[in-house]
């Protein structure tokens, strides 16, 4: 059977039909998928909406869809932060911010430590496409967000609500794996380098908690790939 197409469309998918005139998904549309009139697609909104899709018309200046089997999806039960320092290597925040968004993810937050290299968050708009294109792949319905940096005093002198989960491979208190669970959970990845002594300290000073993932030293968005799976699934 094959496989249908998920677009994730800003727009009111809520009515009977709609009208694309995005360049970009025009072009995947007509020159990748090769799409005719009377193929079929998915079309979500990110917030949670979604529907079948008709192609009853298409060009390369517009496509018109009409829209049937709307659906109203419902968030997990489990909230997600991700909490990751900037990495040196665009690519590197690039791949963490891509499978967060596969892994589930709701909200992703760049923070700047002690021992981070870079200060400032590159190319969002990049970074927004990424999430998209991996919302679509995955078939998600809900677009996780990419939040403001932070510093991890600012983190610290207003922690977030639920569970704070924060990685170290040396001066740790518990595994992952026997972590308590939570329906709203935080979760901490330092920089190359991980985080200070001093910066660990202040995590558990406000009732966090360090996590070690196993007995290896892992890369940052090895880390932080292994500790949303841990979380999410086990």
């Amino acid at each position: 059977m094959k496989q249908i197409q998920h677009f994730i469309i800003d727009g009111n998918i809520k009515e009977e039909a709609i009208l694309i005139e995005d360049k970009e998904l025009l072009n995947q549309m007509t020159s990748v998928l090769r799409y005719r009139v009377g193929d079929k697609c998915i079309v979500l909104d990110g917030k949670g909406m979604k529907a079948n899709g008709e192609i009853t018309e298409i060009n390369r200046k517009f496509a018109k869809l009409n829209l049937t089997g709307h659906e109203e999806c419902k968030r997990s039960e489990q909230k997600i932060r991700l909490f990751i320092a900037i990495s040196k290597k665009p690519s590197t925040f690039e791949l963490i911010v891509q499978k967060a968004c596969e892994l589930g993810v709701d909200e992703i937050i760049p923070i700047i430590s002690n021992r981070t290299q870079v200060d400032d968050l590159r190319k969002t708009d990049r970074l927004k496409f990424i999430i998209k294109e991996a919302a679509e792949q995955c078939e998600r319905p809900f677009l996780p967000e990419l939040s403001e940096s932070i510093s991890l005093e600012e983190f610290v002198k207003n922690p977030p609500d639920g569970l704070i989960l924060a990685g170290d491979a040396w001066d740790y208190d518990l595994k992952l794996i026997d972590s308590e669970r939570s329906n709203l959970v935080n979760i901490v990845i330092g920089p190359e380098g991980g985080l200070t002594k001093d910066e660990l300290q202040m995590i558990r000073e406000i009732g966090g908690k360090i996590f070690l993932l196993g007995e290896y030293i892992l890369r940052m968005e090895t880390a932080a790939i292994a500790a949303i799976s841990v979380v999410r699934f086990r």
